[in-house]
């Protein structure tokens, strides 16, 4: 296998340290068919092909399709060892034992020994520069041109027969490497061998690899690197290639980070412009050693082939700094020395640290001569003197030559717990404490001074505004200084919260306002204006307030780190809008943690770089001045499969013909994403079926029942969060055109001959009727009223069928949509609640596979008698919301009442003791269940409930199936 250079549109950034990236695992509990991978390559689709040695996987970045012998009978082997991409897009695969297979145009070609190849064992492939395709096996290299084989082995002169690398070089030199007995060098003509002791070092050779700065280069099992020449091989003078490590994979990223992945020894990293540093990264696995191959996509992640996984390592959007990088976790207040820009962080019980310009981090505690190691408050001086506060030991003043001087209450401050420190435009040094506000004029005998107007209350910070007026955030609200006048903010006159926790100007002099535990507030021209979750703020926790350099304000709490605009801030403020856009990161968004510290001074500091930096109970997390997201617009979706009554279907057809009894349609589709899989949502509408364009969030399945007749049109769109949406760029949708061919009853001739029909039994009946009006018109009104109540009958069933599924017997989707939007009027108009539950059936696929379709079926119905059966209320309804989800309304439920109704029906499942021989997490059927509640007369549609219980069950299938999780609500 060998590793070409690529440029791809992104890369990791290399001044991070490795303990800064983020990897993530994917073995057998994510989908993959086993924890050995041998290879990962993304596909010209975008897709990336992870061979395994027990499958093929396609990944598309949020769920694995699966390509084996089971599944696919072309298959004469699932041991996939290696893939390549060739220039027209289409794939190879070498099989250990099964020979090697093409792909194109969704077919899979075998091609083994009958065919001409050496053997059937394939360790790697290289397609030449020609367009020769060239394969390593068990006995001798084959080459394939012009559709024909050739093959070469040991008694040709080739060095051995078990090869394991193959490459050939731009001049059509061919090399070989074997596992036994060195490599050999093939000019066309005759082989050159090298083993060890005559021009490598050992007989087995891992890797080969082309790369533009280090030429092309052969390692071995000691560790040993070689350049390879046409004269044979040379010791490389790279001196970090002669590292001892068993080199076995390779690849150059974007911005010139070479990647190593080594035979036992882990996985490393050289720097662009490094020569002797290798850096380790620390891949968490049980089996980190064996990195078979890596990889680099078009995202710029870096994909390790591991024997405990699929490891993909991308960059974080956040820069941060803990334990791992040798600061500690727990962090209260960060600042920046105006003398040389490095960090200071104060930490709750590891004293205070120094992250220099250069990365390098140093560390002062009480053994340096603080008077304690919890660090509450940091002021950094011009003159680079550094002023700490403490929780419990007084305001320490390291000078520039590291001495230490301690002022405590015996110096005239209030309390030995300092809170907030602020050097402000007059030199006077404010300190908060626990005790109150004092303030070290310079003019003095170096004695504080207390604030007396402060009334008994624990304040918490200090800000002096540009017209020199001084806020001071306390636990009883905010204290505003104007000269000798005081003005105190509470509840009663606006605020939120009488816990005020920071405050912070903008260019403007607008006052921002941050409160522990309701929201955001804003100061403006004396008028004060509160924000809360109903105008757009995702969390009520405010701890520090910074601003980019575009006017974004980013504000930490106790649940995570959120970013909204000022602008729109200000027009809700002002009333020209009712809500605003944030976006609130959590761990799921790269952060080690959601718990961000406040209420001691400074919580956040913006550098003079622009970052952001703020505390956090896992260290500092920094905002750099590069976009925290991938805002790429994705590419066209692909729809992948369409089943019909839960069976799939080939799509070859345009249109896609259906039966007639074809009214359950499934349609899997997707965007291959691999960094950032959650940011890309969908949106689809059935023409000539849905009235308007349905959101589908993160879900890649549309559903759709009670299909009618016809030919239509399936457009499918994507976006990144929803953003930028616009149903009118149809060559940005995914199409599928398909027709329903009708039932006998349902064409044109037959409406039309059942009306000609009642037409002529109406005419019938009159005349006769007139004829023997007089003898027997009795009879006649007793006909009538039978026929009538025949013709009510019908049309009731007509109406039943018409909202009842087919197959399990219950309501169908689109007699839950009717209900929904009722249900959601009633209780909206009744201020009552009303909640769903979204259920899915685990590894359903897996079971139709195993027992066949007709066993499917027959489980589809059982579980849909048995939630019916646990459905207590006349007004729930439980409904079939598309192939094997389900979906129960409950009206007027709470929180508390939907989570018990889920325990009860997730039981009653599990109670069916259904055998499921091919689950993964139990021998029985199971189900997984989200649940969410809204009060319709508040805010929400339903839409939107309905979206939170998908996500529930995202969740709840996500956290390992068989469970049932609750939306905790917007």
């Amino acid at each position: 296998m060998l590793v070409t250079f690529a440029v791809p549109a992104l890369a990791l950034i290399p001044e991070r340290l490795p303990s800064q990236y983020l990897y993530d695992r994917y073995g057998r509990e994510q989908g993959l068919p086993s924890d050995t991978v041998w290879v990962a390559r993304q596909g010209t689709d975008d897709y990336l092909w992870i061979g395994t040695k027990n499958g093929l996987a396609r990944f598309d970045g949020t769920r694995f399709t699966i390509f084996d012998k089971k599944s696919n009978p072309e298959f004469q082997s699932s041991d996939i060892r290696d893939i390549e991409v060739a220039e027209d897009g289409s794939l190879w695969f070498a099989t250990y034992g099964g020979g090697v297979m093409h792909f194109a145009d969704n077919t899979f070609t075998v091609m083994n020994k009958a065919d001409g190849l050496a053997d059937n064992v394939v360790h790697d492939i290289f397609i030449g520069p020609s367009g020769t395709v060239w394969f390593a096996t068990g006995y001798g290299i084959s080459r394939l041109q012009n559709g024909e084989f050739r093959s070469w082995n040991a008694t040709d002169g080739l060095v051995d027969n078990r090869t394991f690398r193959i490459y050939e070089d731009p001049k059509g030199t061919v090399w070989v490497a074997t596992l036994t007995n060195g490599i050999s060098r093939f000019d066309g003509d005759e082989f050159h061998n090298y083993s060890a002791g005559s021009g490598i070092d050992s007989t087995q050779a891992h890797l080969f690899f082309d790369d533009p700065e280090l030429g092309l280069i052969v390692t071995t099992v000691t560790g040993s690197t070689y350049r390879l020449t046409d004269s044979g091989p040379a010791l490389h003078s790279n001196t970090a290639l002669q590292s001892g490590l068993p080199l076995h994979s390779a690849v150059r990223d974007r911005d010139g980070s070479l990647w190593l992945g080594t035979y036992g020894k882990g996985l490393w990293r050289l720097k662009p412009g490094e020569e002797a540093q290798l850096q380790s990264l620390p891949l968490d696995s049980s089996q980190p050693g064996y990195v078979f191959a890596l990889t680099e996509d078009n995202e710029g992640n870096v994909w390790a082939s591991t024997m405990d996984g699929a490891v993909r390592i991308k960059d974080s959007p956040f820069l941060q700094y803990g334990q791992a990088e040798g600061l500690a976790n727990a962090t209260f207040v960060v600042t920046q020395s105006q003398a040389d820009n490095a960090l200071w962080a104060g930490t709750e019980g590891n004293g205070l640290f120094r992250i220099g310009p250069d990365g390098a981090i140093t560390q002062i505690t009480t053994r340096e001569g603080l008077s304690s190691n919890n660090v509450s408050a940091l002021l950094a001086e011009p003159d680079n003197t550094l002023w700490v506060g403490t929780f419990g030991g007084g305001l320490d003043r390291i000078a520039s030559d590291g001495s230490i001087r301690h002022f405590t209450t015996v110096d005239g401050l209030p309390d030995k717990h300092v809170m907030g420190l602020l050097r402000d435009s007059n030199e006077r040094l404010w300190v908060i404490t626990d005790g109150g506000v004092s303030y070290l004029d310079d003019t003095t005998d170096g004695r504080f001074k207390q604030l007396e107007s402060i009334p008994d209350t624990m304040p918490r910070q200090i800000m002096e505004d540009s017209s020199g007026r001084f806020f001071i955030s306390s636990n009883s609200g905010l204290f505003v200084l104007d000269g000798e006048q005081l003005r105190h903010w509470t509840r009663k006159d606006g605020l939120g919260s009488d816990l005020v926790t920071t405050t912070y100007e903008d260019a403007d002099g607008t006052i921002w306002i941050g409160t522990r535990e309701a929201g955001l507030a804003r100061l403006k021209n004396g008028d004060l204006f509160s924000f809360d979750t109903s105008h757009g703020l995702p969390q009520l926790s405010v701890l520090a307030i910074l601003e980019d350099d575009d006017n974004n304000l980013w504000i930490s709490g106790a649940g995570g780190l959120m970013t909204v605009s000022r602008d729109a801030l200000n027009a809700v403020a002002s009333g020209a809008a009712e809500t605003f856009n944030a976006r609130l990161f959590q761990e799921d968004d790269g952060l080690r943690s959601a718990q961000f510290l406040g209420g001691f001074q400074p919580a956040g500091w913006k550098a003079r770089d622009g970052s952001l930096w703020f505390a956090s109970n896992r260290g500092l997390v920094a905002v750099e001045q590069w976009s925290p997201t991938d805002t790429r617009a994705p590419t066209r979706p692909i729809i992948e499969q369409v089943r019909v009554n839960g069976r799939a279907i080939p799509l070859l057809d345009e249109p896609l013909v259906l039966p007639p009894e074809g009214q359950n349609l499934e349609v899997d589709y997707t965007v291959p994403r691999l960094g950032n899989p959650h940011d890309v949502h969908f949106h689809y509408q059935l023409e000539g079926f849905d009235r308007e364009w349905q959101p589908a969030g993160e879900r890649r399945t549309a559903y759709f029942t009670a299909l009618t007749p016809g030919t239509k049109t399936l457009r499918i769109a994507a976006s990144i969060n929803g953003a930028g949406f616009d149903p009118t760029l149809t060559e940005q949708q995914a199409v599928l055109r398909l027709h329903r061919r009708p039932y006998w009853h349902e064409t044109w001739w037959s409406r039309l001959a059942a009306g000609l029909a009642v037409l002529m039994a109406a005419v019938g009946i009159y005349f006769y009727a007139i004829h023997r009006a007089t003898q027997r018109q009795r009879r006649l009104e007793l006909l009538v009223d039978r026929r009538t109540r025949e013709l009510q009958i019908a049309l009731s069933r007509v109406e039943e069928i018409s909202r009842i599924d087919g197959l399990t017997g219950i309501a169908n989707r689109r007699y839950l949509d009717e209900n929904m939007d009722k249900a959601w009027r009633q209780c909206a108009a009744q201020h009552a609640p009303i909640s769903i539950i979204m259920l899915d059936i685990d590894f359903f696929k897996q079971f139709n596979d195993s027992e066949g379709h007709v066993a499917g079926d027959n489980c589809l119905r059982q579980v849909a008698e048995t939630l019916q059966s646990g459905v207590l209320r006349d007004g729930d309804l439980v409904a079939r919301y598309g192939g094997e989800e389900f979906l129960i309304l409950l009206p007027g439920a709470d929180t508390e009442a939907v989570a018990g109704v889920a325990r009860r029906l997730h039981q009653k499942v599990r109670s069916l003791k259904i055998p499921h021989p091919d689950s993964r997490i139990s021998p029985y059927l199971t189900v997984s269940m989200g649940n969410a509640t809204a009060w319709p007369a508040e805010k929400g549609s339903p839409d939107e409930l309905v979206q939170r219980a998908d996500r529930a069950l995202y969740e709840a299938k996500s956290g390992g199936r068989d469970q049932v999780r609750t939306d905790p609500g917007p």
